[in-house]
């Protein structure tokens, strides 16, 4: 039976999927972060390595006939699209026109939304608005990036909270490490000693600094007032997002997902509240990576 392979690449991780025609997922697993910013010779390197380090794991399972592939980064028909996706049809022997590559929102929006129904926000490492019109236009907003924006994003809300803390202690020494938010902070920092927070900060990439946002979480569902804060205008700057293509696009359903997003009901429900138009409201995280292999399944019938 013809097995397809979806890719559901993010700034955290790079999860696979294997599925049948039937739509089945018969293997699944995760190696790390893959993203569409080819611009230097060492980043295709790495890109590279992750790719056979996903071949090795997904060969043991079965040989797909197809892949899908939603890349974190990646723009369409760039030459960094081309680069990926010759570099997954060499490795798994495929011939190219049985390998498609996307962003990765291109196959979120399609696991919730028919073409042009509805609009899509995501909060992940990052964070996005996006839309996937019926002839297949992209309209996006936010997505830009945590050194200009990302409000609401993993990456974000792990700064906000870092900031609160760092400041407090500032101001009045052992006033920041000590909260619910600040003793959460530091386990998930290994400490509380400036050079080792400088070294997580400075020394990993933003994937690993998103990571912390789920310490945010932890403190949040402790009932930390800062953590509280700080996810409530999260969910604010989410909805910035949706309301901007509201107000494009008209009204239509609006799908809330991303693991940032789940981190307390306050996100999603200052979110809600702050949408300026009664459209229906998604919160089921769906899973991408799935609905990229099923889709791939059915490139074999072609």
């Amino acid at each position: 039976m013809g097995l397809g392979l979806g890719i559901d690449a993010g700034g955290t991780a790079t999860r696979w999927r294997l599925a049948d025609t039937r739509g089945q997922c018969v293997a699944q697993g995760s190696v790390a972060p893959l993203t569409g910013h080819l611009f230097s010779a060492a980043a295709e390197e790495r890109a590279r390595q992750i790719v056979l380090d996903m071949a090795q794991a997904v060969m043991r399972q079965g040989r797909p006939l197809g892949i899908i592939a939603g890349i974190t980064g990646l723009t369409r028909d760039t030459p960094a699209e081309a680069t990926m996706r010759a570099l997954l049809a060499e490795t798994f022997e495929l011939s190219s026109d049985k390998v498609f590559v996307a962003e990765d929102m291109w196959i979120a929006y399609l696991s919730y939304f028919a073409l042009g129904e509805g609009i899509l926000i995501y909060s992940g490492t990052g964070s996005i608005g996006y839309y996937l019109s019926e002839d297949k236009e992209v309209i996006r907003v936010g997505g830009r990036g945590n050194l200009i924006d990302d409000g609401g994003s993993g990456f974000w809300i792990a700064r906000e909270a870092l900031k609160a803390i760092l400041r407090a202690e500032e101001e009045s020494p052992g006033a920041g490490w000590t909260t619910i938010l600040g003793t959460c902070l530091a386990r998930a920092l290994g400490g509380t000693d400036w050079n080792l927070v400088r070294s997580f900060v400075y020394g990993g990439d933003r994937g690993k600094i998103g990571s912390l946002a789920r310490a945010v979480g932890e403190a949040a569902q402790a009932g930390d007032g800062t953590a509280l804060d700080i996810l409530t205008e999260a969910g604010e700057e989410l909805a910035r997002l949706a309301n901007a293509l509201i107000k494009r696009l008209g009204p239509r359903p609006v799908a809330l997902v991303g693991g940032s997003a789940r981190l307390h009901p306050a996100l999603s429900e200052a979110f809600r509240k702050e949408l300026v138009a009664p459209v229906e409201f998604i919160a089921t995280d769906l899973d991408a990576a799935l609905t990229a292999a099923r889709l791939a399944a059915t490139l074999n019938r072609a």
